[in-house]
């Protein structure tokens, strides 16, 4: 019982495989045979005496059926079969109805005792007959006509019948089959042919007998001896072939593995394997011959990549039978039976497994399965396969393949090692660092200690690589792995995290100052410059700290905390390191929304330009122009530069709205120049991010000259922080625009490192005086800042602006100072250039807004205007 529900659960499993468009033929071709035999064929007589039975045709099909031949012996799906001689003999002595049960019944007879065949394939070729059978008989007594007519008109009937029958078969290679590879077509019409030919030799059986019936059915026996004596050589000649295909399968196998390297040499076999069965898939799995080692598996299956020596536990090796160990067929059966469960895991529902027993231990198991035809597999496969394993057997069980499996694990343990770590600087990645964290934790548990997260995220690294170019940022980062290893102890553990994004843990501390100190002096190596292709490069870097403080404390907090931290790090000005608090994770998911908004307004072009006029304070004259960018926030309206300047340098957008600025406020002021006859300049102020790339230059020449404006007329403003490291660079970059004719301006001059040594160094043409120190002009406050300012600019030969002017006071004190031109809310706000352009018209601001010019009593001579 339980066999036959084995039986059956292959059958099922088979058909849940079949070609959809099987199904779609059999339906279609069921319809047509219902229509042909209730509209024709089931109502016709006999064509002529005498009429046999239906049982003699039933015998008749099944002996054609049972004792059919395999034309190939690789592919032996469809048989050679004398069906057409009791086809011919039905035709003229037989009804349809007849016919069609006898083929019915020896079909089924002859399948149930023969190898467990599907269902479906039986009744696929009943309803096949079924069809082609109606076409055959419509086509034979159209042809024939009556029997009165001359014997030629039947005999030409009986041909095209049994062409048609032939026809039947190629839709059975066709779709049955399912050929994949042009080889397969190949081999479908050289089968075609050969069925073609036994077609003929049967139909001429078969016409042979019908004119023997009505005379001797006695001369029938001889003829039936006959035609058995041909159809058993035939079969003897088709084992042969075989034979000789088999044996040369075999010694293919044999030069296969005897190749210099095994892998290539298994696959090898593996496919030659699959080829001779005409399966689905084939497998060798090699057990360890060591405790140490692991089993390794190849896998060639139809139409999928190759899976060569791939390491496995010993749970997984499901082909490992306790029985049968010289090879064995094996079902789809019962969901209890471990085999059934082997291979449903593999796809197929039926397949050949041997175990590999050498004489000193079992070396493996090997499995060929599934089917890319029809066929099942029988005792003469099993007796080729069996002797296939023996022979690999032999062949494996050598020192050759000892060291292969040697030379496996050692690469597995390679493979391991890259599984954890970064591929490009060999640190840890993200998954093997949060485990460390963990045992760290588990470690700190035990102590007094306690662990410290770092996550370190380079600043601007994008500007390197769309400079230099991505091998030159991969150099970078290995250099930077390097220092960052250099700053640990031995049990402390650094990992690359991804992109330019670093961690570091650090164990047994004490307080969050000594993971301070590790971020402080991470910070120090990092600020020597990288020399990458032939550049100098310096690198600043934003940290974020986090220390476990709690027993609760897990990888995925800490690390969490860690890059809060450092995000608001970024967001403090970047080159600095962060301790993370509480707290902090709503201000970053502020920034981040507020950076998600900011990368959508480069996207929707939200950015504007105002213009803040620098005036000449003796007549009013706009001589300048500061363009300050605006974003038209679509909720929140204009948004000034201090909420989002920081954040475009953090998330490296400022290159981009750097470049917009830049050429939005070229285009403009040259439209603006044409309204006035003074030249009229425009500042534009430069962040350090940009000033940094190392084609700054290059790029802001290429837009003067794609815009057209002068040179002489763009003023490119920085602040003082910019020039304090890095002054040889920055100077050979500032050099280089001034020698096109750009000016330079100093902005917020005083505020930051202000220094006679570097400033007579720097190639600037303007001081900007802060705003702070234009507050304490005429207000009584210590105005000696101020003073000192304009001295130096006047020392120099340096233009002075001064900033923030809101009180006409102010510019009093500012002309009495020697300072001629100012900017602030007194004398004008930022305005679009659409007001600017009506201020030019006007020839300048209200000068109403301007004091007197002071008295001569100030022993000074007024600085230069800009222009």
């Amino acid at each position: 019982m339980a066999s036959v529900r084995r039986r059956l659960s292959a059958g099922w499993n088979r058909r849940s495989r079949i070609d959809p468009r099987l199904w779609i033929l059999g339906a279609c071709l069921l319809l047509i045979a219902l229509g042909l035999w209730i509209g024709y064929a089931a109502a016709l007589p006999v064509y002529s005496a005498p009429n046999l039975p239906w049982w003699v045709f039933a015998i008749a099909f099944f002996a054609a059926s049972r004792l059919a031949s395999i034309d190939s012996p690789r592919h032996g799906t469809q048989s050679i079969t004398l069906a057409a001689a009791p086809f011919v003999v039905g035709l003229f002595h037989a009804t349809p109805l007849a016919m069609l049960l006898g083929y019915a019944l020896g079909t089924a007879a002859a399948a149930a005792t023969r190898r467990p065949r599907a269902f479906w394939q039986t009744a696929f070729d009943i309803v096949r007959f079924a069809a082609f059978g109606a076409i055959g008989i419509w086509a034979f007594r159209t042809i024939a006509g009556s029997p009165d007519l001359p014997v030629w008109h039947s005999a030409a009937g009986a041909i095209a019948a049994t062409a048609i029958t032939v026809l039947r078969r190629a839709m059975s290679e066709g779709v049955i089959l399912r050929p994949r590879e042009r080889g397969s077509w190949m081999d479908v019409v050289n089968h075609l042919r050969a069925a073609g030919v036994a077609a003929g030799a049967s139909m001429c059986i078969g016409l042979i007998a019908v004119r023997l019936i009505p005379v001797d059915r006695l001369a029938l026996v001889p003829l039936a001896v006959v035609t058995f004596a041909v159809l058993f050589t035939h079969r003897a000649w088709v084992r042969e072939r075989y034979d000789h295909e088999a044996a040369e399968f075999l010694i293919g196998a044999v030069d296969a593995l005897a190749g210099r390297e095994l892998e290539p040499s298994i696959v090898l076999l593996l496919n030659r394997a699959r080829d001779i069965f005409n399966a689905e898939i084939a497998q060798l799995t090699v057990f360890p011959s060591q405790p140490a080692e692991k089993a390794f598996r190849t896998t060639v299956r139809h139409g999928k990549r190759d899976e060569v020596m791939v390491a496995l536990g010993l749970g997984e090796l499901d082909d490992v039978l306790e029985a049968e160990t010289a090879g064995v067929i094996v079902h789809a059966g019962a969901a209890s039976d471990p085999s059934s469960e082997m291979l449903m895991r593999r796809g197929v529902s039926e397949a050949m497994v041997a175990l590999l027993r050498g004489e000193s231990r079992m070396i493996g198991s090997l499995m060929v399965g599934g089917h890319l035809d029809a066929r099942t597999f029988d005792e003469r496969d099993l007796r080729l396969f069996r002797t296939l394993a023996t022979r690999t057997t032999a062949i494996l069980e050598n020192s050759r393949m000892e060291r292969s499996i040697a030379r496996l694990t050692e690469l597995q343990e390679q493979l391991t090692h890259q599984a954890y770590h970064d591929s490009l600087t060999d640190l840890a990645n993200r998954s093997l660092f949060g485990q460390h964290i963990d045992q760290a934790l588990r470690r700190s548990a035990e102590g007094a200690a306690s662990v410290a997260v770092i996550f370190l995220d380079i600043d601007d690294f994008k500007g390197v690589n769309d400079t230099l170019g991505h091998a030159a940022g991969d150099a970078l980062l290995v250099e930077v792995a390097g220092r960052i290893r250099a700053c640990l102890r031995r049990p402390d553990t650094a990992a690359r995290l991804g992109g330019d994004e670093f961690a570091l843990l650090i164990e047994g501390v004490d307080s969050a100052i000594e993971a301070e100190h590790v971020a402080r002096r991470v910070l120090d190596v990092l600020r020597e410059p990288f020399t990458v292709s032939g550049t100098s490069v310096i690198v600043r870097a934003s940290l974020g700290i986090a220390v476990a403080d709690n027993s609760d404390a897990n990888a995925a907090s800490l690390m969490r905390q860690a890059d809060v931290a450092m995000y608001v790090a970024k967001g403090a000005g970047r080159n600095r390191y962060v301790l993370f608090a509480p707290g902090m994770e709503s201000e970053v998911v502020h920034r981040r929304k507020l950076r998600g908004e900011l990368e959508r307004a480069m996207e929707l072009n939200q950015f504007i330009l105002h213009y803040q006029p620098v005036v000449n304070l003796i007549t009013g004259e706009i001589t300048a122009v500061e363009a300050l960018v605006r974003w038209h926030h679509p909720l929140r309206g204009i948004v000034a530069p201090g909420e989002f300047i920081a954040l475009a340098e953090e998330s490296g957008l400022i290159m981009q709205l750097g470049e917009f600025v830049l050429r939005t406020a070229c285009a403009t002021t040259l439209r603006l120049q044409q309204l006035q006859s003074t030249p009229l300049a425009v500042c534009v102020n430069v962040s350090v991010v940009q000033l940094n790339a190392p084609t700054f230059v290059e790029d802001v020449l290429a837009i003067v000259e794609e815009t057209g404006i002068s040179p002489d007329t763009l003023i490119l403003e920085l602040t003082e922080s910019m020039f304090v490291e890095d002054t040889a660079i920055v100077i050979s970059k500032l050099e280089a625009l001034r020698n096109a004719g750009i000016r330079v301006a100093i902005d917020d001059f005083g505020t930051g490192y202000s220094s006679l040594s570097y400033l007579r160094r720097l190639p600037v043409d303007i001081l900007k005086i802060a705003k702070p120190f234009v507050d304490d002009l005429g207000t009584g406050a210590d105005e000696d800042f101020t003073r000192a300012i304009v001295t130096i600019a006047d020392a120099l030969q340096l233009h002075v602006i001064a900033e923030g002017i809101e009180a006409a006071s102010q510019v009093t004190r500012l002309l009495s100072l020697g300072c001629l031109a100012g900017q602030g809310y007194h004398l004008c706000h930022p305005l679009p250039a659409v007001e600017v352009e009506q201020l030019l018209r006007q020839g300048g601001i209200d000068r109403s807004r301007l004091e007197a010019v002071p008295d001569t009593t100030e022993k000074r001579m007024p600085l230069r205007l800009l222009g």
